[in-house]
């Protein structure tokens, strides 16, 4: 199952949020956890879309959502249509940030690759070789950054 949080963080990361349409809503009504039905009647199941302009609801949501906080807002909706091959890797990623956390990964996140304590001198990591276009990124953003290229957008 794909995590929300993660799935943002990627989308982000490789600036790209694979929007289908986007709406320009003024006074959109959550009520009773739900978008109004003049919005969500255009949402498949399962879905992913992204609402921004909301002081409560703020982020990715996949349909339906029941994650919503009632609230009324003017904002932009919009739907996306991200890729199976890439929720399949930001899996991937969710599973390998667990590991790292457990610490059964040998590359967690620190940006540092070395440190001493008497004379304080320390190394910061230049990336992970094996990933081209890497360098300076540390953790999942390292470890998946020549997998997540191919959907990578400038700027």
């Amino acid at each position: 199952m794909v995590d929300a949080v993660i799935l943002e963080e990627v989308l982000q990361s490789i600036h790209n949020w694979f929007v289908r349409d986007s709406m320009t809503v003024s006074g959109c009504e959550v009520s009773d956890g739900a978008l109004p039905a003049s919005i969500s009647s255009d949402l498949m199941a399962t879905q992913w879309y992204r609402i921004t302009g909301s002081v409560l609801n703020d982020g990715l949501h996949q349909h339906p959502a029941d994650d919503l906080v009632d609230e009324t807002f003017d904002g932009t909706i919009q739907t996306l249509v991200i890729p199976r091959p890439l929720l399949m890797l930001v899996e991937e990623i969710g599973d390998w940030i667990e590991a790292s956390k457990k610490g059964s990964l040998k590359a967690l996140e620190s940006p540092y690759q070395s440190e001493s304590f008497d004379g304080y001198s320390y190394n910061i990591k230049s990336g992970n070789g094996s990933n081209s276009g890497s360098s300076g990124l540390t953790g999942w953003q390292a470890e998946f950054a020549s997998r997540l290229n191919k959907w990578r957008k400038v700027g």
